[in-house]
């Protein structure tokens, strides 16, 4: 059994404390946090042979973090565990994130720092995620989407979610961004295959592919940097 599936399953009062959202929280921040441990804090509580935690990350696991923004009550509410109260805290938090992100300063990424202080967070998941940022001619943000979630750096990524995005926000420029959950942040050569199968794609449909950094747990890697793009 995985790991973080182990203490799913454990009561939260039996869990050590650096593995508790509040308590975590407190002692760092809520940076420290990963996308499930912050949506448990909003949950509060988990269900029969589940905790916040593992509720939590279940709803991360099937909808998205992105796919949070256009969740109903009604989808909310089939999940076992989840009623018309925690639905509600749920869809109060996105919603003021909606509004936050609507209300947003320009984001302009320059450089592979200013992408990976804008994603540096991906260093605190313990899930592979590719992150697409969309930009105009001028690196201003349009968009942000995580199209591929995966587990234990099992990662399912589908090209044309890449695209599909792309198009819809306009975009000029595309910037690739994934973590690697076990800490090193040298890509491997499937992460170089599959930049370049990207990179190709992107020039036949009139994008450019502007970067791919690779996340770890102490710094990252620029594939621009290194004139690997």
């Amino acid at each position: 059994m995985k790991f973080e599936k182990f203490i799913y399953r454990k009561k939260i009062k039996e869990l050590p404390k650096d593995l508790l959202p509040r308590e975590k929280a407190l002692a760092s921040s809520l940076n420290s946090l990963s996308d499930a441990e912050l949506l448990a804090l909003s949950i509060g509580s988990g269900v029969k042979g589940l905790n916040v935690i593992g509720l939590a990350d279940k709803i991360i696991s099937k909808f998205g973090l992105e796919g949070l923004k256009n969740l109903s009550i009604d989808e909310l509410t089939k999940i076992k565990g989840i009623g018309i109260t925690k639905a509600l805290q749920i869809l109060a938090i996105v919603e003021l994130a909606k509004r936050l992100n609507e209300d947003r300063e320009r984001i302009v990424l320059n450089s592979p720092e200013d992408v990976y202080k804008y994603t540096k967070n991906l260093k605190n998941e313990t899930q592979e995620k590719l992150i697409c940022l969309y930009t105009n001619t001028s690196n201003e943000l349009l968009d942000e989407k995580t199209v591929a979630i995966g587990s234990l750096n099992v990662l399912s990524i589908k090209p044309r979610d890449i695209f599909y995005y792309a198009l819809k926000s306009n975009a000029y420029g595309i910037i690739l961004i994934h973590n690697h959950p076990n800490g090193y942040c040298k890509p491997s050569q499937e992460d170089i295959l599959f930049t370049d199968k990207v990179k190709n794609l992107a020039i036949e449909l009139g994008f450019e592919i502007l970067d791919h950094i690779v996340i770890g747990k102490d710094g990252y890697f620029s594939f621009a940097r290194e004139n690997l793009i």
